[in-house]
């Protein structure tokens, strides 16, 4: 446990995961509603971070103030057991269901956006140049609590994690347009190396060579 200014990084609980959910909603609204054409039905986003805290809970971190989540990120060591998880714990099975009987509020079309847009990912994951099993999968802080390191603290915690597991480059993806985005990044070591892209424009791909 890391405590600084107040904030407090833990492992996340599943009691965590209702709010892990709406914050990315709130921080990423335009990409949901590219996603989605609509704000998908809570238990949507409930359901896909409750699934990346199962399959590695150590990697699941939040920041709190005064008892309430302000910030969280997700740094998998090994990102191929969340896909693995996912298929072989019944999730998709489970995800099939919910959404054919309108439980996460969207129809066909997202179904078919999410999925393209998974496989490009998956293709340029698979290029021998950019392999890196670790990342920075998801990170966000609540709008009020950004500027007073939060991010910076969840990503110490991230760092200690991945040199703790011995990871050798550490991945992640960012638009190239979010400036605030790539300076903290690069402040931690994260150097440009290549893109990829999905039916919302490019990303850029980062990676940190771990000592």
């Amino acid at each position: 446990m890391n405590v600084t200014h107040k904030i407090t990084i833990e492992r996340a609980a599943v009691a965590d995961i209702p709010a892990i959910a709406a914050l990315f909603t709130a921080s990423f609204t335009e990409s949901v509603l590219h996603h989605c054409g609509v704000l998908p039905k809570p238990q949507a986003m409930e359901d896909v971070f409750a699934l990346v805290r199962e399959a590695e809970p150590a990697a699941a971190l939040v920041a709190k103030a005064h008892g309430e989540l302000v910030g969280y990120c997700f740094a998998p060591v090994r990102l191929p057991r969340l896909w693995l998880r996912a298929i072989l714990g019944g999730h998709v099975a489970k995800w099939a269901w919910r959404w054919l009987t309108g439980q996460y509020g969207f129809g066909w079309r997202p179904v078919k956006v999410i999925v393209m847009n998974k496989i490009a990912f998956l293709r340029s994951a698979l290029q021998p140049s950019r392999a890196a099993g670790a990342r920075i999968l998801s990170i966000a802080v609540r709008e009020d609590w950004r500027g007073k390191g939060v991010a910076g603290s969840l990503m110490d915690e991230a760092i200690r994690y991945f040199a703790a597991n011995k990871t050798l480059c550490v991945r992640l993806e960012v638009r190239p347009d979010n400036a605030a985005a790539i300076r903290v990044y690069e402040r931690y070591g994260f150097v440009p190396g290549g893109s990829t892209f999905d039916s919302q424009g490019e990303w850029l791909i980062m990676f940190k060579e771990m000592e």
